[in-house]
């Protein structure tokens, strides 16, 4: 693993101090939902290699890669969703943005929020619920689905309606949220969209090393039935809600995706997002 950060190439229409840094910088573009290496992402991204153990109980781990998105929101604060362990450049670079302001995160990309709050005690933390009580260690300053914020929004709350959008998951079982930042069209999501394989983390052969790894990365895509499925009869605990977000979420205007888990997408969003979850539609 690489310990610098390199900015990727910026189209001149990326609005200034909106640009995507990354640990690796290994691409290699699959149609129709691979991205293109110098793919124009406003909102900065940092990503770095990870290993999710494998599903089922198997004792193997999976390259999956993992991503961390900063909005710069009018006001000029930062809005951090899902967090990836805080680095020392991860921290130069959020310091040189001007710090963390809010920090959101889900059941499935919690672990290194703490991390966050120790280095920037100000920021508001955004929880789902039932992350309260799992992640007792942390002070969540609002938590969405909460019994005391029961119909609340974040962009309501913390007064970004004209910027960003959000839909609370909570059909899935990690209680995902989906982040809309409006002005440049780009969709930002957890575990409910992945685009394997991780080639931004990886080097173009680790990213799919061993036959878990190579399994998953040819089947953990928009374009897959597998990972249909795997959202329908495995990620998904009540069906109902699932069709409401999922359909909340197809309303939306973007063009853009950034995942956690693979390859930004960067022209097709829309299109990805209703093939994945096409059985809710």
């Amino acid at each position: 693993m690489t310990t610098s950060i390199l900015p990727r190439t910026i189209n001149k229409r990326t609005p200034p101090c909106l640009h995507t840094l990354n640990f690796l910088t290994h691409h290699h573009a699959r149609p129709p939902y691979r991205s293109n290496p110098l793919h124009n992402t406003p909102p900065t991204t940092f990503t770095i290699p990870f290993n999710r153990i494998a599903l089922l109980g198997y004792r193997s781990f999976v390259a999956v890669g993992n991503r961390a998105t900063t909005i710069l929101l009018s006001s000029g604060q930062i809005l951090l969703l899902n967090p990836i362990p805080v680095s020392p450049p991860v921290r130069e670079r959020l310091d040189a943005l001007g710090g963390v302001h809010f920090i959101a995160a889900d059941f499935g990309h919690h672990l290194s929020v703490a991390e966050y709050v120790a280095a920037w005690p100000g920021a508001k933390t955004i929880g789902v619920r039932g992350l309260e009580r799992k992640r007792s260690d942390v002070r969540w300053d609002w938590i969405y689905g909460g019994e005391e914020e029961l119909g609340e929004r974040p962009e309501e709350v913390f007064r970004w309606e004209g910027e960003v959008g959000s839909v609370l998951f909570e059909g899935f079982i990690t209680r995902a949220v989906a982040w809309l930042y409006r002005p440049s069209g780009t969709l930002v999501v957890s575990d409910l969209v992945m685009n394997l394989p991780a080639r931004e983390q990886y080097t173009s052969s680790s990213a799919e090393q061993g036959p878990l790894s190579r399994e998953f990365a040819t089947r953990a895509h928009p374009g897959s039935i597998w990972f249909k499925r795997l959202i329908y009869w495995i990620a998904t605990v009540d069906y109902a809600l699932m069709r409401r977000d999922v359909k909340r979420v197809a309303q939306w205007d973007f063009q853009r995706i950034i995942p956690c888990h693979g390859e930004v997408i960067t022209e097709t969003g829309k299109e990805a997002w209703v093939e994945t979850h096409r059985w809710f539609l």
